[in-house]
C-alpha cells in the first residue's frame, strides 16, 4: 500500500452550498482586481484620460489572453483615439479637486471600492466574472456555476487556464475533443459571456477577440514586457490599429491554447512551492458533479464492440416471439441502457477492486476510456489489490438490470473467450459491418445453455383495459414514425440530398416552447437518423429540425464528430444525446440564440435547469413507456403485470386517458 494515492472516497462537495459559492466568488473578484491594478499601472492614463471610460465599459478581463493582455486589448479595441492635445498637462492642473478624473473613477471602479451596485451597474471586474462564468457553463455541457467557480479559482481566473483544466478533468484527449478558438463553440461561448457581461459593442469585442489571438505573442510581450514602466502613447496606438485589423491565420506561435498550457503549468510550480508539495496534479475530477454525465457521453461514443456482440448474442438466444420491423430506436429507451450499462461498468470495477469508492470507480473508467482491465491496471499501479471471477459479471449483470443475467454470466465468462479473437478480427476488418458480417458474427457467438429461471414464470395475461392500452401505445409509436419519416424525406428534397432514410437513431419531439399552457405540445422536433447514398456506398449520420405541425418548416445537414461541441437547450433538458450541427447552416431552436438569452436572464430554462432535468433523464433505470413497442408476453411479466395495475387503477376509460397524455 505504500506510495498509493489516498483518497477521500466521495467528492468533496462543499463548493456547491452557499457558503462555498460566496467565498469562490469573493477569492476571483480579488484575483481580478489585481490584474486591474496590473492593466492601470501600465496605461498611460494621464496622457490619454480617454482609455478610463473605455476600459470601465469595455474592458473584461476574458479572452484569448491572459487576464491582463485581455483588459488592455478589449480597452484599446474600443478605444477611438483622438489628436493629441499639448496643452493637456496644463488643463489637467486646472481642475478642481473635488471633480474626480475619470481615471480615478475606473481605479476605483476596476479595484471594487464601491459599494455592490444592482446587477445592470455592476463594477467592471463583477461582469468580467460573470463572462468567465457563462463562457465555461455555454461551451461545457453538465457544468454547474460554482464547479466553474472552483475551476476558475483554480485558474486564478484565466479563462483558457480553466477551459484547459476541465478538459484535463474531463480527459479530452482527441483533437476532436480539445478546445479550438477557431470552432464555432468557441465563438457561441465568447457571444453569451459578452452578453451576459453586457459588452456595449458584442461583434465588435468579438472582432477584436479573434485579432488579438492572431497577434497574440507581440501582444502580449509589448503589454508585459516591463510593468514597471507605463506602456507610451505610441505603443497604445500601434496595438489599438493591429486590433482593429481583420484576424490574420493564426499561426502556431499565437496558439493560444500553448500559451495557456504555459501559465496553468507555471500556477501548478508557483503553488507547489507555497505549499511545499512538489507533486502538483491536474485539477482532482473527484470534484466535478457533472462526472456521470461525462461518463454517458463516453457510453454513447465507444464500448462500440461489447454492444454490438452483447446484442446480437441476446437477439440469437432468446428471440423475439414477434419479428417487429421498425425504423426508429425508442429514445427512451437508448437512454435508458446507457444508463445501465455505466451502473454495470462501475458495479464490476467495485467489485473487482472492492477497496475503492464508487466515486474512484468512475474515475478510473474516465480516464481509461470506460476499458475496464485498462482501468484495474491503473489502480494497481496505484496501490490497489483486485481480483477478477465470474462474480464480478454476476454483479455487473444484476446492477445493469440485464434481463438474463445467468445466460450473460455464462456466454461471457465460457462461451465468448473461445471465439473472441475470430469476433475481434471480423470486426475490425468490416466498417461498417454488412447484412452478411452480422449473420456471420451471430453464426459465431454460441448460444448459452443456460435456463434463465425468469422464462419459467407463469405468463401473466394482460387485461381487457391493458390490451386497448397496449394496443393504442403500439398505434401511436407506429403513427409517430410513419410522420418522422415523411418529415426526413421532405427535408431530403428539400436540402437536394439524394439519400435514403435508414433508421432514426434518435428523437426529440419537445424542441421549443409548449404551445399554450393546456397544450403540450412543443413546435419542433430534433432527430439524428442515418441515409445511405442513392448512388455510392456508405452511411452519413444526419441532424433534422421540422415542424411538429403540417407546415413545411424543415432543414437537414450532415454531422460529424467536429458536432460533439455543439449544443441544444431543449434537447439537453430532456436527456437526449442528439448530435447538432457545429456549423449551423440555419439557426435550429435550443442553440446559440437559446443561450444568448439565457445569458441575458430571459430565457426560461437556466443552466441549472437543464443540468437537474439532463441528469433525472439519464439516470433511469426501471421501466419506461416505450417498453410496449418491444413487448412479449412470454418473456414480459413484470410489464405485464404493471400494465395491469396501471389500467385498473384508472377511473376512466383508456381512450380518455391517451387524450390527455397525447393532447
Amino acid at each position: 500500500m505504500d506510495g498509493r494515492r489516498r483518497r477521500s472516497g466521495r467528492p468533496d462537495v462543499s463548493y456547491g452550498n452557499s457558503d462555498g459559492i460566496a467565498h469562490n466568488r469573493s477569492v476571483i473578484l480579488g484575483t481580478i482586481h489585481g490584474y486591474y491594478k496590473e492593466a492601470l499601472a501600465v496605461l498611460p492614463l494621464d496622457d490619454l484620460p480617454e482609455l478610463a471610460p473605455r476600459l470601465v465599459g469595455a474592458g473584461v478581463c476574458f479572452g484569448f489572453g491572459d487576464p491582463t493582455t485581455n483588459i488592455i486589448a478589449n480597452t484599446l479595441s474600443s478605444f477611438l483615439p483622438d489628436k493629441p492635445d499639448p496643452d493637456h498637462r496644463a488643463k489637467k492642473h486646472k481642475r478642481k479637486a473635488s471633480i474626480k478624473t475619470p481615471s480615478a473613477a475606473a481605479r476605483s471602479d476596476a479595484a471594487g471600492d464601491a459599494p455592490s451596485p444592482p446587477p445592470e451597474t455592476r463594477t467592471i471586474a463583477e461582469r468580467s466574472l460573470e463572462g468567465l462564468i457563462t463562457f465555461l457553463t455555454s461551451y461545457f455541457r453538465y457544468l454547474p456555476t460554482w464547479d466553474a467557480l472552483r475551476y476558475l479559482c483554480l485558474a486564478n481566473a484565466d479563462l483558457l487556464v480553466a477551459v484547459r483544466l476541465i478538459e484535463l478533468d474531463r480527459c479530452y484527449n482527441t483533437k476532436d475533443e480539445r478546445f479550438h478558438i477557431s470552432s464555432y463553440a468557441a465563438r457561441a461561448a465568447l457571444t453569451c459571456a459578452a452578453s451576459s457581461a453586457r459588452q456595449p459593442d458584442v461583434d465588435g469585442f468579438i472582432a477584436g477577440s479573434f485579432s488579438l489571438a492572431s497577434h497574440l505573442e507581440f501582444v502580449t510581450q509589448t503589454v508585459l514586457a516591463d510593468r514597471s514602466y507605463v506602456l507610451s502613447v505610441e505603443k497604445i496606438l500601434l496595438l489599438s490599429g493591429m486590433l482593429k485589423k481583420k484576424p490574420r491565420m493564426l499561426d502556431k506561435s499565437d496558439n493560444p491554447m500553448i500559451f495557456a498550457d504555459e501559465r496553468r503549468l507555471r500556477n501548478c510550480h508557483t503553488d507547489a512551492n507555497a505549499s511545499g508539495d512538489a507533486n502538483c496534479e491536474k485539477v482532482p475530477g473527484g470534484l466535478t458533479i457533472s462526472l456521470r454525465a461525462v461518463l454517458l457521453d463516453k457510453i454513447h461514443a465507444n464500448c462500440v464492440t461489447n454492444i454490438i456482440v452483447n446484442t446480437l448474442w441476446y437477439d440469437s438466444t432468446f428471440p423475439a416471439m414477434e419479428k417487429l420491423e421498425v425504423d426508429m430506436i425508442c429514445t427512451s429507451t437508448f437512454v435508458r441502457v446507457e444508463s445501465r450499462s455505466l451502473r454495470g461498468l462501475i458495479k464490476l470495477l467495485l467489485t473487482c477492486i472492492p477497496e475503492i469508492s464508487e466515486h474512484d470507480a468512475m474515475i478510473y473508467l474516465l480516464k481509461n476510456n470506460l476499458k475496464v482491465r485498462k482501468a484495474i491496471e491503473m489502480a494497481g499501479a496505484e496501490g490497489w489489490k483486485s481480483s477478477w471471477d465470474v462474480s464480478a459479471y454476476k454483479a455487473a449483470a444484476d446492477a445493469s438490470f440485464h434481463p438474463e443475467p445467468e445466460a450473460y454470466v455464462q456466454f461471457s465468462t465460457q462461451s465468448l473467450p473461445k471465439v473472441q479473437a475470430a469476433v475481434k478480427s471480423l470486426l475490425r476488418a468490416s466498417t461498417p459491418l454488412s447484412s452478411n458480417d452480422v449473420l456471420q458474427l451471430a453464426t459465431l457467438l454460441p448460444s448459452s445453455n443456460c435456463i434463465s429461471a425468469k422464462s419459467l414464470e407463469t405468463i401473466v395475461d394482460l387485461s381487457t383495459d391493458a390490451l386497448d392500452m397496449f394496443i393504442a401505445f403500439k398505434e401511436k409509436f407506429v403513427t409517430q414514425q410513419g410522420f418522422f419519416h415523411r418529415k426526413i424525406e421532405a427535408a431530403l428534397r428539400k436540402r437536394g440530398y439524394l439519400y435514403d432514410l435508414q433508421v432514426i437513431c434518435v428523437a426529440n419531439e419537445r424542441v421549443g416552447s409548449q404551445m399554450n399552457f393546456l397544450d403540450f405540445k412543443c413546435p419542433y422536433s430534433h432527430v439524428n437518423f442515418l441515409a445511405r447514398p442513392k448512388v455510392g456506398s456508405g452511411l452519413k449520420l444526419f441532424f433534422a429540425e421540422f415542424s411538429n405541425d403540417d407546415d413545411d418548416v424543415s432543414f437537414c445537414c450532415t454531422v460529424s464528430r467536429k458536432s460533439k461541441h455543439a449544443r441544444c437547450c431543449y434537447c439537453e433538458y430532456e436527456g437526449t444525446r442528439i448530435m447538432h450541427p457545429a456549423h449551423p447552416i440555419e439557426n435550429y431552436c435550443g442553440g446559440d440564440m437559446d443561450f444568448i438569452e439565457m445569458a441575458h436572464g430571459t430565457h426560461k430554462l437556466t443552466n441549472a435547469r437543464i443540468i437537474s432535468c439532463g441528469k433525472c433523464a439519464g439516470n433511469r433505470v426501471g421501466m419506461c413507456g416505450d417498453d410496449y413497442i418491444y413487448f412479449d408476453p412470454t418473456r414480459d411479466a413484470k410489464f405485464a403485470q404493471c400494465m395491469n395495475r396501471t389500467a385498473s387503477r384508472a377511473n376512466i376509460s383508456w381512450s380518455d386517458i391517451l387524450k390527455v397524455n397525447t393532447s
